[in-house]
């Protein structure tokens, strides 16, 4: 009799579960899992004698990953798909192969369907769907959806979580958790990409995508983000039918926007459908900071009055103000073929090894610049092509990219196709750049600068306080003979002086700068106060915010002034 799936230890079923995985890698030639994971019992060398004359052995190792990730199942072909957005990390056969992987598998029977929906929503399934379709309209790794009717008539969809997702999710996490540091230890790429770092932030990204309400509520920001935009249309998330496990959603009626011919019979304009979704997608990243992830054919639909609407909302991206500042000079020095502004930008929000040569990183960016978009209009510019080629330089200069950014260009390269699908002469970066030169105006006007101002001065006070305990931890590793410092000089008491000198006066203004923070606060707070007081015919407020401008400005001269002694 075989013992219930609930009394069997975890620990037994992880074990169960690394070896299949470790089969599966080594049936396709991938022999290092087995040594690395210390299981050479279990595959004898006869065993892979074999498998080195099959003409399995012989097809690309970009093939071969992607039908080990298919056979190994949800979390890993989840895992394929995000490795498939990092050009910046893996080779273009690989991201190319990776790009084939679909996330459709069975559906899993309507009797589970319902257990889970009764279970979470407490109700049996006939009290609170008037209707309820049997068979899915789609089914992937984590989730099935089905089309129904609430019991007061609204026409919904509904996404129900497969049962035990969560706990395989969490063994197979583990296990590559362990690949990961195994590989780390005998490969000095995987040490180079920082691998296990790559699957700590898969396992976050899986787990958030387990937690449908995380989906409702990313509904539930780009809804308010296009509260005003009569143009774009997101749907309604029904709160009282979502939990963790199920996701309750608004039903759109339209015409998917790969049906090109439909759209157009029905008589939509589809140059101004395009300039909508790429303006919205613009707004989303240079704007909100907060992005949809997979605006794929599937997730965008039209409805009637020529409206776009938006689905499925698990894959987003967040963009912090900083980053959308260096998104928005990227698009401009595209447009620009300003080479040295876009290495000054990857210098930004990328890793650059101190060492690596930056005059010749802003040559081969500029020929690449003068390979694709020399003595061409911009709409000519294939977007993916100079994205892929920027991506090989970065790989060849161990440029490593934030997740974020390569999630866009990624998001920015799905849309051009999109676009281009509907009007061929779609321009996605010129559409960019209006809205990047938007924000740059937005970001000078003064009205947005008091929390800048303060938060500088406030990271210049901070800096002065760990600065002492920097420079200790500095001595002591010269001390410990961790950090090699080389001295070219020609009098050791003058330049020591020199080193005094400037100790001395970059000090003096961190305090001046500490001081003028302190007054800043102080001023912005008076400033309500004082607008009646009058002094030789202006007014009090006029004092001092001409005093907020000219004090700043006199420590920058001050500065420039003392840089040059």
């Amino acid at each position: 009799m075989a013992i219930p799936d609930q009394f069997v230890p975890r620990f037994y079923k992880k074990g169960i579960r690394l070896k299949g995985v470790v089969g599966v890698l080594f049936k396709h030639g991938f022999f290092w899992a087995a040594e690395a994971m210390e299981l050479t019992r279990f595959f004898p060398a006869k065993m892979r004698e074999k498998i080195v004359a099959t003409d399995e052995y012989q097809l690309p190792v970009s093939v071969r990953m992607r039908r080990v990730i298919e056979e190994l199942g949800p979390t890993y072909v989840k895992a394929g798909q995000i490795i498939s957005t990092r050009p910046d990390l893996i080779p273009p056969d690989i991201i190319k192969e990776l790009s084939k992987l679909q996330d459709e598998v069975p559906p899993f029977p309507f009797e589970q369907v319902q257990e889970c929906l009764e279970s979470e929503l407490k109700k049996p399934i006939d009290h609170i769907f008037k209707s309820f379709a049997r068979v899915p309209i789609a089914s992937a790794s984590i989730g099935q959806v089905h089309e129904a009717v609430l019991a007061d008539g609204r026409e919904v969809v509904v996404k129900v979580q497969r049962p035990d997702i969560e706990h395989i999710v969490k063994i197979d996490t583990e296990i590559m958790y362990d690949l990961a540091v195994a590989a780390e230890k005998r490969f000095e790429e995987a040490r180079l990409y920082n691998l296990v770092d790559r699957v700590e932030e898969f396992t976050k990204t899986i787990n958030l995508e387990l937690d449908y309400t995380v989906e409702g509520q990313n509904a539930d920001r780009f809804r308010r983000n296009f509260a005003d935009d009569d143009s774009i249309y997101i749907p309604s998330v029904y709160w009282d039918y979502t939990t963790k496990k199920i996701l309750t959603m608004e039903y759109i009626h339209g015409i998917k926007i790969k049906d090109k011919d439909k759209l157009y019979a029905n008589g939509y304009d589809l140059t101004y459908l395009t300039e909508v979704i790429g303006n919205a997608f613009i707004k989303m990243i240079l704007l909100d900071g907060f992005f949809h992830g997979d605006p794929h054919f599937g997730n965008i639909f039209v409805k009637e009055g020529q409206v776009v609407a938006l689905i499925d909302f698990g894959m987003v991206g967040v963009v912090d103000p900083i980053m959308k500042r260096n998104m928005a000079k990227y698009f401009i020095s595209l447009v620009n073929q300003d080479a040295r502004a876009l290495v000054e930008v990857l210098d930004e929000i990328a890793y650059i090894a101190p060492a690596t040569d930056r005059d010749a990183l802003t040559r081969e960016v500029g020929r690449m610049m003068h390979k694709y978009m020399n003595n061409v209009n911009l709409g000519q510019i294939n977007l993916e092509v100079l994205v892929l080629e920027l991506f090989n330089i970065g790989m060849k200069y161990k440029i490593s990219m934030p997740g974020e950014f390569t999630l866009m260009d990624k998001t920015l390269v799905t849309l051009e196709g999109l676009g281009r699908h509907l009007d061929p002469t779609f321009d996605l970066i010129g559409t960019a750049e209006p809205a990047a030169r938007m924000l740059f105006r937005r970001e000078l006007d003064p009205r947005h600068f008091g929390g800048d101002v303060v938060r500088t001065f406030l990271d210049l006070r901070d800096l002065a306080t760990a600065l002492p305990k920097r420079l200790d931890r500095i001595s002591k590793s010269i001390e410990r003979g961790q950090i090699k410092v080389r001295l070219e000089m020609d009098s050791q008491i003058e330049s020591l002086k020199r080193l005094s000198d400037s100790i001395g006066r970059s000090f003096n203004r961190l305090s001046l700068s500490i001081i003028i923070a302190a007054l800043l606060i102080a001023v912005s707070a008076l400033i309500p106060q004082v607008g009646s007081v009058r002094f030789l015919n202006w007014s009090m407020k006029e004092l001092l915010l001409t005093a907020l401008v000219i004090l700043p400005v006199v420590w920058i001269i001050s500065l420039f002034r003392s840089g040059k002694h």
